[in-house]
């Protein structure tokens, strides 16, 4: 398989109405230091006053234990991490013993916004959290087209579902998973494409869901060039994705 390459100096359409409803990046790691729930809190409160909304995170663990030949069943919750969330309810924040995940709520500002403000939180974490290692960094964005009455999926994305076999029946709905490897990048990326069955109320449509998860398949060091150019690298390849996979008449509609 012949390595791919990823120009960082290209250039994609700028999309004033974006389909963009959540824009994510994720940092899977540990925390190498053992977090206490109340002085984390205290800690967060403090340095992140402009997201006043703070949740406990809490996992859940079920179980049966056999020790006297006499099974028992067994529930434990565990203290993981925070929710926090910004006062426009466009930006949230999970801080956990085992990484951070930052999202970005619909409407999707610019790349240069959104991931300062996320790297700013990660620092935040490696500063009070101290994680070793990251082991896995992730760049997801999902987006939501609704379709118009009479509109396919093949208006907006260059795809058609599979008919039934001598029919000529197209699906109500539809779900495709594909993954790949990025050759010659430790990369790989998750590519759903969905539809979104029509809701309760008679004038909502189906929607079309474009899902797109790129994430490392090596550990990464918490040096900041290199996490700098790792984030770089996996927008390039989710923007080549969407934008090599939409229609001309897509790309005109989210111009806005």
């Amino acid at each position: 398989m012949s390595k791919i390459s990823i120009d960082l100096n290209e250039k994609f359409p700028t999309l004033k109405a974006a389909p963009s409803v959540e824009a994510v990046i994720h940092w899977q790691a540990p925390a190498g230091k053992k977090l206490e729930p109340d002085s984390f809190r205290k800690e967060l409160t403090q340095r992140l006053p402009e997201y006043p909304t703070l949740q406990t995170q809490q996992d859940i663990q079920m179980g049966m234990e056999v020790p006297d030949s006499s099974p028992e069943f067994f529930q434990r919750v565990q203290w993981n991490g925070f929710r926090l969330q910004d006062e426009q309810n466009r930006h949230v924040v999970q801080i956990m013993q085992s990484g951070v995940i930052f999202s970005r709520l619909e409407p999707y500002e610019r790349w240069e916004i959104f991931s300062a403000e996320a790297l700013r939180i990660w620092q935040l974490f490696v500063e009070l959290a101290r994680p070793p290692i990251i082991e896995r960094l992730g760049v997801r964005h999902i987006n939501r087209i609704q379709l118009e009455s009479g509109e396919r999926p093949s208006t907006y994305i260059k795809m058609e579902p599979y008919s039934l076999s001598g029919l000529n029946i197209a699906p109500e709905t539809f779900f495709y998973k594909d993954t790949y490897e990025v050759p010659g990048y430790p990369y790989s990326v998750h590519w759903v494409r969905t539809i979104q069955p029509q809701q309760s109320a008679p004038s909502e449509h189906q929607a079309l869901i474009l899902d797109i998860d790129v994430f490392t398949t090596q550990l990464l060091q918490l040096d900041q060039d290199t996490l700098t150019q790792r984030l770089q690298e996996m927008r390039w390849l989710k923007n080549k994705i969407f934008f090599s996979s939409i229609t001309d008449t897509a790309r005109e509609r989210f111009r806005g």
